[in-house]
């Protein structure tokens, strides 16, 4: 399953707040994730005093087993050479020694001294037979990847459901009836709080927004 720890940040309006922030991906378990990543949404926290909205910038694992795709993901893109040389090497050296362990059905953990030794426990929980570690550089390059394995009707979708209410109430239920709908529908959303509309954003595949309009329609 995905694995995520809880930050505490700062806004530059002063607000402190609590954000999830993921490590590692598994769409296996959590397909929903692959639309948030898709969306550009992940690890992404916004503000509940202001509503700015920051990237945090945190390496993380992607990982969809069935289409036997394992990615080590480095948000920026605009790594140096030296730094990206050393990243490589320090994660040729995790995946040679899960591999190791997996092949000899060794669940043993200790003695790996590098940086990436969470990263190395999350990897020993993915299936024996370990697909190639691919290694990106910006989400954009794994957005590619991800769009190489899927159909088109599995590429992400989109649609925007609003109000121009300004009731906080009604505005309130509009956000459970969406949030209930993307939970049934194993979509996300997004939300934008505007003074004058308010929109929900739903991400998922083409298929099932496809579906969300239809149901839509018929009302």
């Amino acid at each position: 399953m995905s694995r995520s720890t809880n930050y505490t940040l700062t806004c530059p309006c002063g607000e402190v707040f609590n954000s999830q922030i993921y490590e590692y991906v598994n769409v296996s378990t959590d397909p929903q994730l692959q639309y948030t990543v898709l969306a550009g949404l992940l690890n992404v926290s916004s503000c509940p005093a202001c509503g700015r909205r920051s990237a945090i910038s945190r390496p993380f694992i992607y990982s969809d087993s069935a289409h036997k795709l394992l990615a080590y993901v480095y948000p920026r893109n605009d790594v140096p050479e030296e730094a990206r040389l050393m990243i490589l090497d320090k994660l040729s050296d995790v995946y040679t020694s899960i591999v190791g362990e997996s092949e000899g059905h060794s669940n043993n953990g200790n003695g790996r001294e590098n940086d990436s030794a969470q990263d190395a426990v999350y990897l020993s929980d993915l299936a024996q037979e370990i697909p190639p570690l691919q290694v990106v550089f910006g989400t954009d390059q794994l957005h590619i990847l991800i769009n190489a394995v899927l159909s088109q009707e599995e590429r992400l979708g989109r649609i925007a459901l609003n109000t121009y209410s300004r009731d906080s109430a009604e505005r309130g239920q509009f956000l459970h009836i969406a949030r209930k709908l993307a939970r049934e529908m194993q979509c996300q959303i997004e939300v934008e709080d505007l003074t004058d509309e308010f929109t929900i954003w739903m991400y998922g595949s083409r298929r099932q927004i496809g579906a969300i309009m239809r149901e839509l329609a018929a009302r």
